[in-house]
C-alpha cells in the first residue's frame, strides 16, 4: 500500500474547478444579463497574471461591449424618432 501526504496537482486543479463552477453559479443564481457576463469576464481578464492571455480577452471582451453598446444606442434612435 502507498501513502500519500498532501495532494497531487490533478487533485488541486479538481478543487479549483468545483470552487470555479461553484462563483459561477453564484453569479448566473443572482441574475445577470449577457452584457453584465461580458463585463464580469473583461473585469477579471484583467486581473490575470497571463499577460498574453490577458491582452486577448480584454481585446474580445471590450469588443463584444463596444458592439453591445452600439447596438443599444441604434436601437434608442430607432425609438426615440
Amino acid at each position: 500500500m502507498i501513502k500519500r501526504y498532501g495532494k497531487i496537482p490533478e487533485e488541486d486543479k479538481l478543487e479549483q474547478s468545483v470552487v470555479a463552477r461553484d462563483i459561477v453559479k453564484t453569479i448566473r443564481d443572482y441574475g445577470v444579463s449577457q452584457y453584465q457576463i461580458t463585463k464580469i469576464v473583461y473585469l477579471l481578464s484583467l486581473e490575470l497574471e497571463d499577460r498574453n492571455l490577458a491582452d486577448d480577452l480584454v481585446t474580445i471582451t471590450k469588443s463584444a461591449l463596444e458592439e453591445e453598446t452600439a447596438l443599444e444606442n441604434n436601437k434608442s434612435e430607432i425609438i426615440t424618432r
